[in-house]
């Protein structure tokens, strides 16, 4: 006769029967819950690819557009650098219309706002859509997905007219005065000292020489996109082998400031003669900057300084910045420099200019408020990339 005993089931049998059907149910549903993590984490990571090459390809447009100005090189070249980021293992596909170029500005909430083909073109905007098949797509609804990024790069480039008095006033010192000169001139009578060279001391010219460099070096600093000409302005005038023009190009628009410097320096062992025609002056500035030098990518700005007032051609100076800004895009800084333009009608003047030409107006009397004034000028253009 056996033994009851051997007849009972052992502890843990019931136990291991019962586990063995639910591994079986719960190991589909694991396989699942995988390849679902799996596949989010393949989404998120061709997002990135995407984003990766959408930001490339709308930089490298915008680098190329404001290197050619032609809009199909620009295109072309977006496209091929895209093609360099695999998304999802395959190259990015970018159509002409994917590619778009025009203006981005700043709205009252601090966000930029992008108009398709608007001026100056300073902005590439590129939408960028792949489809991607999952990994493990036999755990998904469909077999692939769908991802679209839009990237947005701007860049604000400026072309910049200097606008800058000439006329004999600009040899008198910083006194204020009427025919007073510096100091190194004082052995001259003030016929002798009118038809010399200024002074490289203490003239007024001397001290905007010196303003204008530091507003170039502060551009190269800041690595500003910025083309820089050189105007200047008097009047005709002729007294025996002396010579002077109302106005003059000194520099045409260029991205090499060392030719800025040497055109001021030109000047500085030139007499200085006659009065001042600011509207010569400014009608040839808007015509560089809106000629075949100016840039389509670039915002136009014209930097207006006098030591006094308009003596000759057109007086109105603030209606003549007002034409150059809604005729041209062209804004206007104005300065008035030294003693005389300190107050009074001069100032009021170049304040009204700047205020007609949505600019800013600096009153500077002395060298180092112009130095100041040169300098916040370039610490106030911005320069920007937006993603």
């Amino acid at each position: 006769m056996q033994n009851s005993h051997r007849l009972q089931p052992r502890p843990g049998d019931s136990r291991r029967g019962a586990i063995a059907p639910l591994v079986a149910v719960l190991l589909p549903i694991l396989a699942v819950m995988v390849g679902f993590a799996v596949n989010v984490a393949y989404m998120e990571m061709v997002r990135t690819q995407l984003r990766i090459s959408c930001d490339s390809a709308a930089k490298a447009g915008l680098i190329s557009m404001g290197a050619t100005q032609n809009t199909t090189t620009a295109q072309n070249f977006a496209r091929t650098v895209s093609a360099n980021n695999l998304v999802g293992g395959q190259a990015l596909q970018l159509s002409n219309s994917n590619i778009e170029f025009g203006n981005a500005t700043k709205n009252v909430s601090g966000t930029y706002v992008f108009t398709s083909g608007g001026t100056p073109t300073n902005a590439s905007r590129v939408t960028g859509t792949t489809t991607v098949p999952y990994l493990f797509g036999a755990f998904m609804p469909n077999g692939h997905f769908t991802v679209t990024q839009v990237s947005l790069t701007a860049r604000v480039a400026y072309d910049i007219a200097l606008v800058l008095d000439r006329s004999a006033s600009m040899s008198f010192d910083l006194s204020g005065n009427e025919f007073v000169y510096p100091a190194d001139r004082a052995l001259f009578s003030p016929l002798q000292a009118y038809f010399t060279p200024p002074s490289s001391t203490g003239s007024r010219w001397n001290a905007l020489t010196n303003a204008v460099n530091t507003f170039v070096t502060v551009l190269q600093s800041r690595n500003i996109d910025a083309h820089v000409c050189l105007v200047t302005f008097a009047e005709n005038y002729t007294f025996g082998n002396y010579t002077a023009t109302e106005a003059s190009l000194d520099v045409d628009l260029t991205a090499n400031y060392n030719q800025i410097v040497t055109g001021m320096n030109v000047w500085g062992q030139t007499p200085l003669l006659g009065d001042t025609n600011m509207q010569a002056g400014l009608a040839l500035a808007q015509t560089e900057l809106t000629g075949p030098r100016s840039r389509l990518t670039a915002n136009r700005v014209q930097i207006l300084l006098s030591d006094g007032v308009a003596t000759t051609g057109n007086t109105n100076i603030a209606s003549l910045t007002q034409a150059a800004r809604v005729n041209s895009g062209i804004i206007t800084y104005t300065i008035a420099f030294g003693g005389e333009a300190a107050s009074g009608t001069p100032q009021a003047t170049m304040a009204g200019a700047a205020a007609s030409g949505h600019g800013v107006f600096y009153n500077a009397p002395t060298a180092a408020q112009l130095q100041t004034a040169f300098q916040q000028i370039a610490d106030s253009l911005p320069a920007v990339f937006i993603d």
